[in-house]
């Protein structure tokens, strides 16, 4: 059998900046104790692309379904996460999207997840289980936060939805 290589699955990581400290609060969500594949963990946003779609629509869909937030924008991050799934023979690639929300942003999360919180990088990084979960929220803070906060304009592609 061939090992094949695939783009099904992104991620978005979205941060907000809090208006008093100015410190980046990142959101983590918690995924529901019945779901088969990775129960308990707190995760980013991320899901499945559907038929058609592209990774950067898809990263708008997913992140309007579980968090209930609409970005007008998103960046392309420079790191892609992979894994390699030995039950499909595939080793697949996952776009990754950075977000910016208003500090004010409401979260509704999906039945998907049980609960969400607003972190720090340092709290991110320990609760989050999965590595290029970790390692894409810390391109997102180095290659787009970091810039905006200097008053630059990142390097990197936005993404602009409807």
């Amino acid at each position: 059998m061939t090992t094949t290589f695939a783009v099904r699955i992104i991620q978005v990581h979205v941060a907000r900046r809090e208006d008093s400290s100015g410190v980046w609060r990142f959101l983590a969500l918690r995924r529901s104790a019945d779901e088969i594949v990775f129960p308990n963990i707190w995760q980013v946003v991320t899901g499945s692309m559907e038929e058609g779609e592209t990774p950067q629509e898809t990263a708008f869909r997913e992140l309007q379904e579980e968090t209930g937030l609409i970005v007008k924008e998103l960046w392309v991050l420079p790191f892609v996460g992979n894994y390699f799934d030995t039950v499909r023979n595939v080793m697949n690639f996952v776009p990754c999207f950075g977000a910016v929300v208003e500090s004010t942003a409401e979260v509704q999360i999906s039945n998907e997840h049980s609960d969400y919180a607003w972190l720090t990088m340092a709290e991110l990084q320990e609760r989050l289980v999965i590595p290029s979960h970790k390692e894409a929220c810390e391109h997102f803070y180095r290659s787009i936060l970091l810039p905006m906060e200097r008053g630059e304009t990142p390097v990197f592609v936005r993404v602009l939805g409807d």
